[in-house]
């Protein structure tokens, strides 16, 4: 999601379709007043929902509460030729990895098995089969309303390449092993903790995309220890291709992302 911001309205937003997303400190009323202000500056958006909590649970959702314009949860939005329907208090759903996104299909080759790990609502999966229709994308997702919703984009955009999976990581993993030529993993909380199951979906030589958040002082360097200590336990090589600094979250913390190659000896 695009962080907004501008004179007219003293508080940020994120937007997903005609939906603004704000957090917001003070009163309802005095929210709700802004609220009004950002969508008189921001005619695409049509309404205001406020950050009513954390993101929690294994499912990565958020509480929202409905503020101004109209009454609705459900959004639909637009992402590199694809379209995308969810609720957002029901399934994670990030805009703000949409140039992610738009790198992993600049790079990912036509006719790869590809696997998404905590697909969501399916954006890494669904974008990726779009662009390559003679690919296929496994996409695991242990959250049964993102699985709904996946289902449901899938049919949208016409990419049936994509294999929707529910179930957890570790235990889906192990009945799809040596299948990916490339493995993304988006939970960047707690990606390093399924790098077993990476190692199991991989095949003899595979690409992993995996996120990671933490502490910003040697969060690589620590990531990359994490990671060579998995190869030496499973007996693979991992060579670092790319590294990138993905978003800020405060002054001390954090999101990478890392580009390695698997070789399984």
């Amino acid at each position: 999601m695009q962080d907004q911001k501008n004179s007219k309205s003293r508080i940020g937003y994120d937007l997903l379709g005609s939906t603004a997303i704000i957090e917001f400190r003070g009163s309802r009323a005095e929210a709700k007043k802004e609220a009004i202000k950002l969508m008189k500056f921001d005619t695409r958006i049509a309404t205001v929902l406020i950050k009513a909590g954390p993101v929690t649970g294994k499912f990565r959702t958020r509480k929202l509460a409905y503020l101004a314009g109209v009454k609705k949860f459900t959004v639909e939005y637009k992402e590199n030729g694809c379209l995308f329907g969810f609720d957002p208090r029901k399934t994670f759903f990030s805009s703000r990895l949409s140039f992610e996104r738009s790198r992993i299909l600049g790079i990912a080759k036509d006719g790869e098995a590809v696997c998404v790990m905590f697909a969501g609502a399916g954006p890494f999966a669904i974008e990726l089969a779009k662009k390559s229709k003679d690919s296929i994308i496994t996409a695991i997702e242990e959250n049964p309303a993102s699985v709904r919703y996946m289902k449901s984009n899938i049919k949208l955009n016409k990419t049936p390449n994509v294999i929707p999976k529910l179930g957890d990581v570790k235990r889906v993993a192990k009945n799809h092993k040596d299948s990916a030529d490339r493995i993304l993993m988006p939970l960047p909380w707690s990606s390093l903790d399924f790098l077993d199951a990476a190692y199991a979906v991989a095949k003899k030589k595979s690409i992993i995309h995996i996120y990671i958040f933490g502490k910003t002082k040697n969060l690589e360097a620590n990531s990359w220890k994490t990671i060579l200590a998995n190869g030496k336990k499973n007996h693979y090589t991992a060579k670092k291709i790319f590294v990138r600094d993905v978003r800020t979250y405060s002054s001390t913390e954090s999101e990478i992302v890392i580009d390695y190659e698997m070789r399984k000896r």
